[in-house]
């Protein structure tokens, strides 16, 4: 149990450390594109500062979220506080929805201004904004990679959805850079208003992929075929007196994962055989998948379908 402790610990440290310069990547990020923006008046590049300024809230957040959703299990949370990542999970993904329906909202206002002849766009763009894109988009994709890599060592769906909204701010300053030098190349401001439009529509769609997965596993949701089959191949090799496998359950909360099912044994093992193997079952699995485990054991002779 100590050493059980002391992982989740240590990886506590982890999680909290990827976070951090996560955030610090995307201050850095956030206050370059706001100066630009000021400078420029570019909606693309508003669209990318809000973006990143999200991240940088979110990154910190999630320094504390990950670190909470370790917790050991308490009197009112016997099964430990992992859905908290969850939840930090859903609150981002509205953020970024919410973030990205305020640019649609005006650079279609500057779209219909520019075309009814009400305004004229005022964008001053040169090569050293395309410059500092390609630089945000380097950080950018430096971070994605870290935070994926961290999330997925650690089951963390806080570090995953942060993963991607790395990946859409990546996008982003792809997206910025590009509208920059259509811009320059063309001289037609009317194009930024139109490609942050565009580049919006598709960070909602990303963002609505964060909310579906954080919903289903705030629903318990059936876990997915692949886990269900690696955690019944890990149980076969157990032990050969496993029979069969049946009544098979599973979940996911945070980080952990929880399993039950039964299992069919021979009639003629006793019960501390039976313990034997359950043990070893249930050993098995925590230390693959970091999970929670119940199992319940038939004799042969009332077999049950699986």
């Amino acid at each position: 149990m100590q050493i059980e402790h002391s992982k989740d610990s240590l990886d506590s440290k982890i999680a909290q450390r990827a976070a951090l310069t996560a955030a610090l990547c995307a201050a850095v990020l956030a206050l370059g594109k706001l100066i630009l923006f000021l400078l420029t008046g570019s909606m693309v590049v508003a669209l990318s500062a809000w973006d990143s300024t999200m991240d940088m809230l979110v990154s910190l957040v999630n320094r504390k979220i990950v670190k909470f959703s370790r917790l050991d299990p308490d009197n009112n949370h016997p099964y430990g506080h992992g859905r908290v990542e969850s939840i930090a999970a859903l609150g981002q993904g509205c953020l970024i929805i919410g973030g990205a329906i305020g640019i649609i909202a005006s650079s279609a206002r500057q779209i219909y201004d520019s075309l009814k002849g009400n305004v004229t766009l005022d964008f001053h763009a040169d090569w050293r904004q395309v410059a500092f894109f390609v630089f945000a988009g380097m950080v950018s994709f430096y971070v994605t990679k870290m935070l994926k890599r961290n999330g997925d060592k650690l089951n963390s769906p806080a570090l995953l959805a942060d993963s991607e909204h790395y990946k859409v701010d990546l996008v982003t300053n792809i997206a910025s850079g590009i509208a920059i030098f259509i811009v320059i190349l063309f001289g037609n401001p009317i194009l930024d208003p139109i490609i942050a439009l565009v580049f919006s529509l598709y960070i909602i769609y990303g963002a609505f992929g964060l909310v579906k997965t954080s919903i289903n596993e705030l629903m318990d949701h059936d876990i997915s075929d692949e886990i269900k089959i690696k955690a019944k191949k890990i149980i076969k090799e157990t032990d050969s007196r496993v029979l069969d496998i049946h009544r098979f359950r599973g979940r996911k909360s945070g980080y952990k994962y929880f399993f039950d099912f039964h299992v069919t044994l021979p009639d003629e093992l006793s019960f501390n055989e039976v313990h034997i193997i359950i043990e070893k079952i249930e050993d098995s699995l925590e230390l693959e998948f970091d999970g929670d485990v119940i199992v319940h054991a038939d004799p042969s002779s009332v077999r049950m379908s699986s």
